[in-house]
């Protein structure tokens, strides 16, 4: 089968898209400014794919912009965004829930090998300092997974992160698990403990 994360045959979620923050958010005009390195760490056979993609966001955001871009060239995804009534935004709601005040935007896309598996987002929902509290922050799920496959019955990847309010961190927190791997903490030595002296003497009396 084609895929991108359509070729495990176990159904479920898997943590396969890795979220790395760019740069600081931008707060400016009462809305955010997300900007991301994406990794996607999970299976790609085939080519071209078409995918079904999903963010749940608070739903008080009435402008939800999102861009995709080829990393080193710049060059665009073409995202089709669909109706809040789509089927797709209807499995999305069956397979991972939505609470009263959030929703699911979806799209569809055609992934080609020449995109490559790294690349450039932009997320902006406006408005979102009237939405999100000062010093609180909003949790955003992202959901990704091949056209012939069903987020409720079939095998997708995700990641989550968190977008700070205006006074909170200067940086979105990534909690995506980055396909399961795991990352030393860059800079961070952790020091061999020195064997005591005279261990194992008796004190003189």
């Amino acid at each position: 089968m084609s895929s991108l994360t359509g070729s495990r045959t176990k159904p479920g979620g898997k943590p396969d898209i890795e979220l790395k923050n760019k740069k600081p958010p931008d707060h400016s005009g009462g809305r955010i400014i997300s900007t991301r390195f994406v990794d996607f760490h999970g299976p790609v056979t085939g080519d071209p794919i078409k995918l079904k993609l999903g963010i749940r966001v608070k739903a008080g955001h009435t402008k939800v912009i999102l861009v995709i871009t080829k990393r080193g060239t710049g060059d665009e995804l073409v995202l089709t965004r669909l109706p809040p009534a789509d089927p797709v935004v209807i499995d999305l709601t069956k397979a991972l829930g939505l609470a009263n005040d959030e929703q699911w935007v979806a799209y569809t896309a055609t992934w080609e090998h020449t995109y490559g598996v790294n690349f450039d987002s932009e997320l902006t929902l406006e408005p979102f300092d009237s939405i999100i509290p000062l010093n609180g922050f909003e949790i955003v799920t992202v959901a990704l997974c091949h056209a012939s496959q069903t987020f409720e019955k079939g095998n997708y990847s995700y990641a989550v992160s968190v977008l700070p309010g205006k006074n909170s961190s200067g940086f979105p927190l990534n909690m995506s698990l980055g396909g399961g791997k795991k990352h030393a903490a860059r800079g961070r030595k952790i020091a061999k403990a020195k064997p005591r002296r005279n261990a194992g003497k008796k004190r003189r009396r």
